[in-house]
C-alpha cells in the first residue's frame, strides 16, 4: 500500500532564509542584474518545488492488510509499516461498512505502539454483541504518525466478511448470487430460478440495471440465523440490506415451499433493487411505496390484501397514505396489516393508471432527489393529494376519507451558543429490513425502519494535495533584497 504525506512547507522556507542569505551575498555582482535576479529567483522556486518530493519519498510503506475472520464473533487485522526516515509514534486504524450509496461512517480506532521506524499494527473488532449481516462489504486502512507530526495513510482496502461456519454451495451471473448449505442443488437451483426471474422482471418495471450485485443467503434454522444477530426474535422469517445488496432467509425444509419461493424472494428482492433503482438521501422513498412494490412484485395474488382494504372502505377506516409515509407503526397489528394492504393496493391502481412507465419515471424523481410534493406532479402530472384521493374514488371510497388531520406543531428552539454540531461516529451497522415469517396462508411482511446514519466528523483528515509551499512564497524576496543592500 502506498502512502500518503504533506511536509511542513513554512519550516522549509524559513530554514533557507540564512543559507540563502549568505550564498547570495557571495555571488558576483553581476548576478543582481535584472537578468540574474530573474534566474535566481526561479532557482528558489525549483528548489522549493523539489524539496517536498524528496520528503515525500521518506513515506512509511503499509503492507497489504491480512484478515482472520471468525464470524460472527469476531474479524481481525493486521499491517507492518516501515519508516526509512523519521520514527513512527502514534497510529490508528480505520474501518467502514462499503454501503451502496451511503454516507461513509467512519470508525477511528487508536492503536497502542512503541515508536520504531518499523511496527506491527493489529486490531480485532468484536462482533458478538451486534448485528452484522453475512457478506458484509468493509472498508479498512490504517495512520501513522511521524515524530515531525505528520500523518501517512495506506490506501483503503476492501474486506468482505463472510460466514465461514458452513460449507456453501453457490450459483451466480453478474447481478445475483444465490448461496445455501448442507441442502441438494436441486434446491439451490430452484432459489436460483426464481430469482433469476424476479430480477428481470423487476428489471422490467423499474427501468434500470442493477448497479451492485444481490446477494441471497439461505439458513436452514432459526439458530444459525439468529447466531449473528444482537436481538433474536421469533417472528423474523427473513432480512433485507439494501445499503449492501444483501438479502437472508430461513427455510427449513429440505424444498423451498411454494409461498416462499413466490412471495418472500421477490418481496425481498424488490427492496433490494427499488434502493438501487431511487435511493437518494435527500427524498426517502414513501415506507407504503416501498413495501406496496414489493408485494406488488411477488408472484402471488393478493386476495387477503385487496379483502383487508375493501373492508375498511366499508368501515370508513381507510388510512390516508400521507400517513403511512414513515412506518406502519409497530403494535397495532390492525393497523401494520392495513398499512401494507394500502401499500399494495395504492401500487395496483398506480400501475394501471399510469403504467409501468409512470412507476419508473416517479422511483427516477426520487433518485434525483425530488421529495413527494415534487415527485408526483413531475413524474405523474398529479399531487399526492389529488392521487391518493383518486387512488379511495377508484376503491370506492369518499374522495374526503384522505383528508389528514393538521398535525401539533412542534417548536423549534435556536441552538445554543457553543453547539458545534458535531455527532460521534457510532460503530458501522447495515440498516435491515426484517420479514415475518410466513404462516400457512400468504400475508404481508413486517419491515423494521431504518434509522439515519450520521455523517462522521473526521478530526484529523489526512492532508490533501496541494502545490508546494505556495502559502510562503512571499517570504522568497526577503535575503535578495538583503543581499541587494549589501552590495
Amino acid at each position: 500500500m502506498s502512502a500518503r504525506a504533506s511536509p511542513d512547507c513554512g519550516e522549509i522556507i524559513i530554514a533557507l532564509q540564512l543559507p540563502m542569505m549568505t550564498a547570495f551575498t557571495t555571488l558576483p555582482s553581476t548576478i543582481f542584474s535584472r537578468r540574474g535576479l530573474w534566474i535566481a529567483i526561479l532557482t528558489a522556486f525549483l528548489f522549493l518545488g523539489v524539496v517536498p518530493s524528496a520528503r515525500g519519498q521518506e513515506s512509511p510503506t503499509f503492507a497489504p492488510t491480512q484478515v482472520v475472520n471468525d464470524y460472527p464473533d469476531r474479524i481481525a487485522f493486521s499491517t507492518r509499516v516501515a519508516s526509512p526516515g523519521p520514527m513512527l509514534v502514534e497510529a490508528e486504524f480505520r474501518y467502514a461498512i462499503d454501503a451502496y450509496l451511503g454516507l461513509e461512517n467512519v470508525t477511528r480506532v487508536k492503536l497502542e505502539m512503541e515508536s520504531a521506524r518499523e511496527v506491527s499494527l493489529t486490531y480485532t473488532w468484536d462482533t458478538s454483541d451486534i448485528t452484522i449481516p453475512p457478506w458484509t462489504p468493509m472498508l479498512v486502512s490504517w495512520r501513522t504518525m511521524d515524530e515531525d507530526g505528520v500523518w501517512h495513510e495506506s490506501e483503503p482496502q476492501r474486506v468482505v466478511y463472510e460466514d465461514i461456519r458452513f460449507q456453501w454451495q453457490r450459483l451466480e451471473t453478474d447481478d445475483l448470487v444465490v448461496l445455501w448449505h448442507d441442502k441438494p442443488a436441486t434446491f439451490g437451483n430452484a432459489v436460483f430460478e426464481i430469482a433469476q426471474e424476479a430480477i428481470r422482471r423487476q428489471r422490467r418495471l423499474f427501468g434500470v440495471d442493477l448497479t451492485i450485485p444481490i446477494h441471497l443467503v439461505v439458513y436452514n434454522s432459526r439458530e444459525e440465523f439468529q447466531a449473528w444477530h444482537s436481538l433474536g426474535l421469533d417472528w423474523i422469517g427473513g432480512e433485507a440490506f439494501p445499503d449492501i445488496g444483501v438479502t437472508t432467509q430461513i427455510v427449513t425444509s429440505q424444498t423451498p415451499d411454494d409461498y416462499w419461493l413466490k412471495a418472500v424472494v421477490p418481496h425481498e428482492i424488490s427492496h433490494l433493487y427499488l434502493h438501487q433503482a431511487a435511493y437518494n438521501p435527500r427524498a426517502p422513498v414513501p415506507v407504503w411505496l416501498n413495501e406496496g412494490v414489493a408485494q406488488f412484485n411477488e408472484f402471488i395474488t393478493r386476495e387477503d390484501a385487496e379483502a383487508l382494504v375493501q373492508e375498511a372502505v366499508r368501515e370508513g377506516k381507510l388510512i390516508p397514505l400521507t400517513s403511512l409515509e414513515d412506518g406502519f407503526g409497530k403494535h397495532d397489528e390492525e393497523r401494520v396489516a392495513l398499512g401494507y394492504a394500502e401499500g399494495w393496493s395504492a401500487v395496483t391502481y398506480l400501475v394501471e393508471t399510469y403504467g409501468e412507465e409512470g412507476l419508473a419515471r416517479l422511483l427516477a424523481a426520487y433518485k434525483a432527489g425530488l421529495p413527494t410534493k415534487k415527485a408526483f406532479p413531475e413524474a405523474l402530472g398529479v399531487d399526492m393529494g389529488t392521487f391518493q384521493a383518486d387512488w379511495a374514488e377508484w376503491l370506492g371510497a369518499p374522495r374526503s376519507s384522505m383528508n389528514t388531520p393538521t398535525p401539533w406543531p412542534i417548536a423549534t428552539y435556536p441552538p445554543p451558543p457553543n453547539y458545534s454540531g458535531a455527532t460521534p461516529s457510532p460503530t458501522p451497522t447495515s440498516s435491515g429490513q426484517v420479514t415475518a415469517s410466513p404462516p400457512a396462508t400468504a400475508t404481508s411482511s413486517s419491515t423494521a425502519t431504518p434509522a439515519a446514519t450520521p455523517r462522521p466528523v473526521n478530526a484529523n483528515p489526512p492532508p490533501p494535495f496541494t502545490l508546494p509551499c505556495l502559502g510562503a512564497l512571499w517570504l522568497l524576496p526577503i535575503p535578495l533584497f538583503i543581499a541587494w543592500r549589501r552590495r
